[in-house]
């Protein structure tokens, strides 16, 4: 079972084949000989088990992780799905559970699935590759630039010429390919239906509602939202095509939800 982005357990999608499922996550951080921190961030295709990349960059940071991202998706296309654990900055701990990174993949139409807290054996194959990951890794190099060296040699030899059992020792380049879906030169926007009520997200992350302030989330600053009547009366704030929570009237606030389907919006 994996996290939904609204909080749902939904069934873990199975790699069907290449940029299906990417996976990523930031690998335990190491000192190295002039005393710096690396705390590398790896991305590995589920299917293949490509290794699409590998980064050795200092932090678990928004800034750090996006550009590296983005040239991947530029380089090798955009993936359906992304598995990450609930760390930031893949994810938090608010209502939404949305980050940065989150609302830019919606916007790209990539869906983010979430393994369950405190089981990272749901993203076993990944957790696999970072164990392997410590040969390149071990004993820690003297400069970032030399670690940077290192992993750039492991990509080349893991990629290309390293036998994986799950392949039929054959290297992971031997079932990779692009993805069809290209990165966009500009992010789309929502198209929501003419009878949804749209709000645009302040600056705080609140949107008006019934005269009444709603916080959302801080990362869908500046962005729109559907809000939109459920089948059992509630009323569904969305983000593009994902449902990110459930206005509470009573409380003002915005609840969890599981995904509904809309049936009619606020005249």
């Amino acid at each position: 079972m994996a996290l939904g982005l609204d909080g749902g357990r939904d069934s873990q999608a199975v790699p069907q084949h290449a940029n299906h499922v990417w996976a990523l996550d930031h690998k335990g951080w190491i000192r190295l000989g002039d005393g710096s921190r690396v705390e590398p961030f790896t991305v590995t295709d589920g299917f293949s088990r490509y290794l699409i990349s590998l980064a050795a960059t200092g932090s678990t940071q928004h800034a750090e992780c996006q550009p590296l991202l983005e040239r991947a998706f530029r380089e090798h296309g955009l993936p359906q799905i992304i598995r990450s654990d609930n760390g930031s900055p893949f994810a938090s701990t608010g209502t939404t559970g949305l980050t940065a990174l989150s609302v830019w993949w919606i916007k790209l139409g990539i869906r983010h699935e979430r393994i369950d807290p405190g089981h990272p054996q749901q993203n076993g194959r990944h957790e696999r590759f970072h164990l392997t990951l410590l040969e390149a890794m071990r004993p820690p190099p003297p400069t970032k630039t030399a670690q940077a060296r290192r992993f750039a040699a492991f990509v080349r030899d893991y990629n290309d010429e390293r036998p994986h059992e799950a392949l039929g020792q054959r290297p992971p380049a031997s079932a990779y390919h692009s993805s069809p879906r290209a990165m966009p030169s500009r992010l789309p926007e929502p198209d929501y239906p003419v009878e949804a009520a749209v709000r645009q997200v302040r600056s705080n992350g609140e949107i008006k509602w019934r005269g009444e302030l709603i916080h959302l989330c801080s990362a869908l600053a500046g962005e729109t939202v559907a809000v939109e009547e459920t089948a059992d009366g509630q009323w569904q704030v969305r983000f593009f095509s994902v449902p990110i929570g459930i206005i509470d009237q009573k409380t003002s606030t915005l609840r969890r939800c599981a995904s509904a389907a809309p049936q009619r919006t606020e005249p």
